[in-house]
């Protein structure tokens, strides 16, 4: 996995992006476990907000629920990994 950064929080990630610090189209994987606990709105508004800036979102099971990794979105998902 072409690991750019890992980020704090998918708010930190998606605002990163905004500022330009990562590129469009990048691929950000969340914990499973944390994605879970959201409300449905509250992953809804993840989803668009991901979608407007061609992020591809995915959660991970495997990964910890205090960061979000986020790869150059060319690299293939590893098999623990599915998009939400």
């Amino acid at each position: 996995m072409a690991l750019y950064r890992r980020c704090r929080s998918l708010e930190e990630a998606l605002a990163e992006i905004d500022a330009g610090t990562l590129p469009l189209g990048s691929h950000i994987v969340v914990s499973g476990e944390w994605w879970d606990a959201l409300s449905e709105a509250e992953r809804h508004a993840f989803r668009a907000r991901s979608e407007a800036r061609g992020v591809c979102l995915s959660a991970d099971r495997r990964i910890s629920r205090h960061f979000v990794e986020i790869s150059d979105g060319l690299t293939p998902p590893l098999s623990s990994e599915h998009r939400v």
